[in-house]
């Protein structure tokens, strides 16, 4: 078979990833226009991504995608899932459809593996297979480094964990990690183990990452705290700090930046909890915030789906509070952020959201609901100091009122948004022409053209 590098590309399918490793994927493509990429993930995932209709207009030449197996079983209900239990059957299949895929991909294109570049969720599958096919692999970190440095250092953790019933005491025995509790852990991170696919996933990614070639993190080195940085190098190879991939502007395809466009500055607080379903809130929390911004008569977008919005929503919300507020099923949130009628983000502290809401000089109000957001959100309230949490990490009336309160209309909120402001600046230095993003996607382009 020809020589030319082959990258093959393992996702993981589910909540944000699939979006944030095709990006990536996408400008590595156009950089190194000599190397194939092969992108494996399901068919869902793919035609969420890269719409059939358009996948041959908008793709590099030199990126192809390949359906693999999702794992559920013949008449498994998709819309009724929990997409704990999805992932689960995922992981479960994964090595043996990942293995499937590839052995497609290299009879397709003609060229054998040189490389794997895997979500970092999938890295224990990734290493196995990087070993069975005798070629080097680099991991995708999607989320924050906070989250890595717990999965690194998660044997420590779990055994600490074992001798402390105090949920508040703090991880200080881990560089960085000294404002972080054990409360803020990831619940499947901390589960008896054996107990699902998920669980050994989180606990193993810290085991096998150090043997990968280099680690690139979905982050800017500048965001964060050098006790964290120094903790991560002394247990990692190759670090590589890639930041957010910016797209191109969405189109605004509900009016919201229209409507924004008549809303004084700064007086707006935009809502979205992400678009997974891990990711909504209970419905007697969309109810309390509805009933919040209500009273409080605070302009709002809000970002929610109709299935929600029917079922959760008071009873004549929308009718009150037209001339307050919109309600959409879909918003173009990086270009909401930016807009200067936006004066607060009432999130679920998703990684990239996060970003977005600092590139947009936006301070947040804080309700983590799964996975590494606890952590995210402790960033947030706690370094940075950029926003605050909902009591109690459960919206209630009185709770949001207060918030809103708090961020929109008191001198705090303004010490945050100046913060915010500050780490705004910061962003652009690191993502501009000379910043270290762009030397680490140089060397991440060097690596995968020569390895």
């Amino acid at each position: 078979m020809p020589s030319e590098k082959h990258v093959a590309v393992c996702n993981f399918p589910l909540s944000s990833h699939p979006r944030t490793v095709s990006k990536l994927v996408c400008k590595l493509a156009a950089a190194a226009p000599n190397v194939r990429f092969s992108f494996l993930s399901t068919a869902k995932s793919n035609d969420s991504v890269f719409p059939p209709t358009s996948r041959a207009a908008f793709l590099p030449s030199n990126l192809r995608v390949y359906n693999i197996g999702d794992g559920l079983p013949a008449g498994y209900d998709k819309l009724a899932s929990d997409p704990r239990v999805e992932a689960d059957l995922f992981l479960r299949a994964a090595p043996v459809n990942f293995l499937a895929g590839i052995d497609i991909a290299v009879r397709d294109t003609g060229s054998k593996v040189s490389l794997l570049l895997n979500d970092g969720l999938v890295s224990l599958i990734a290493c196995e297979l990087a070993e069975k096919l005798q070629v080097p692999w680099v991991a995708f970190w999607t989320g924050a480094p906070y989250a890595l440095s717990v999965h690194v250092h998660a044997d420590l953790i779990l055994q600490l964990r074992q001798n402390a019933a105090d949920e508040e005491k703090t991880l200080d025995m881990i560089p960085g990690l000294s404002v972080m509790r054990m409360a803020d852990l990831h619940e499947e991170l901390v589960k008896a183990p054996g107990t699902s696919m998920i669980s050994r996933a989180l606990r193993e990614v810290g085991n096998v990452l150090p043997r990968a070639a280099a680690i690139i993190l979905n982050s800017f080195m500048e965001m964060y705290p050098e006790p964290l940085m120094a903790g991560l190098k002394s247990k990692l190879s190759i670090l590589l700090f890639l930041g957010l991939r910016p797209s191109p502007p969405a189109p605004d395809e509900t009016g919201c930046l229209t409507w924004l466009d008549s809303q004084s500055p700064q007086t707006v607080v935009y809502i979205s909890f992400g678009s997974g379903t891990l990711t909504n809130l209970t419905p007697d929390e969309i109810t309390a915030l509805a009933e919040a911004l209500e009273s409080t008569q605070t302009p709002f977008l809000w970002s929610l789906n109709d299935q929600l919005k029917a079922r959760c929503l008071p009873r004549g919300f929308e009718e009150r509070t037209s001339s307050l507020g919109r309600i959409v099923p879909w918003t173009p949130q990086r270009e909401v952020l930016s807009h200067p009628a936006c004066g607060a983000f009432v999130m679920q502290c998703g990684h990239n959201s996060v970003f977005e809401s600092v590139a947009g000089g936006v301070p947040m109000i804080c309700r983590p609901v799964a996975a590494d957001q606890m952590l995210t959100a402790r960033a947030v309230e706690e370094v940075w100091e950029i926003g605050i949490g909902v009591e109690g990490r459960a919206i209630t009336k009185s709770r949001m009122v207060k918030a809103l309160e708090v961020v929109l209309r008191s001198e705090e909120g303004k010490v945050m948004r100046k913060k915010v402001g500050e780490f705004r600046q910061r962003l652009l230095v690191a993502a501009g022409p000379e910043g270290r993003a762009e030397a680490d996607f140089k060397t991440l382009v060097e690596l995968i053209s020569t390895l």
